[in-house]
């Protein structure tokens, strides 16, 4: 059986000190993302436009950095650096990554993973910001 990774999308809302990735992020969006992913994946991974891959325990420090200033170029080589770094992490052949975030990231990831040979689903795929609060709200209920 494959093991089931998240990959999921950090948040423009942080502390204003550095903390560990999974500590930084504050947003209702991030916070929930978590909770699930905590609770439905068998490890998970975060990524972000100025770090590329994190870990959850990896320190860092505040920042402002947009991947929408990104040139087509820059997106694409981020997105082969971010999954370059999943690959030291977890093999493609046992794995399915879940990817949780916005497309500006994901149009870039999906065809990298792909490369990498990853098999990958999108679980909010063409869901509004509103409705994947909802969908969070709901799983992370179901699984109390």
């Amino acid at each position: 059986m494959k093991r089931k990774i998240g990959l999921l999308a950090t948040a423009r809302k942080k502390l204003h000190h550095p903390a560990t990735a999974i500590e930084l992020y504050i947003s209702p969006l991030f916070v929930k993302s978590v909770h699930y992913a905590k609770e439905h994946y068998d490890a998970f991974y975060f990524y972000s436009a100025k770090e590329g891959f994190l870990t959850q325990d990896e320190r860092i420090e505040p920042y402002n950095v947009s991947i929408k200033n990104f040139s087509s170029k820059e997106k694409q080589e981020w997105a082969r650096k971010v999954i370059d770094e999943l690959l030291t992490h977890e093999k493609p052949e046992e794995t399915t990554v879940f990817l949780h975030g916005g497309w500006v990231y994901r149009e870039h990831l999906q065809p990298a993973l792909t490369r990498a040979g990853y098999h990958f689903e999108v679980p909010l795929q063409g869901y509004s910001i509103g409705n994947q609060l909802k969908w969070y709200d709901e799983q992370n209920e179901a699984s109390k």
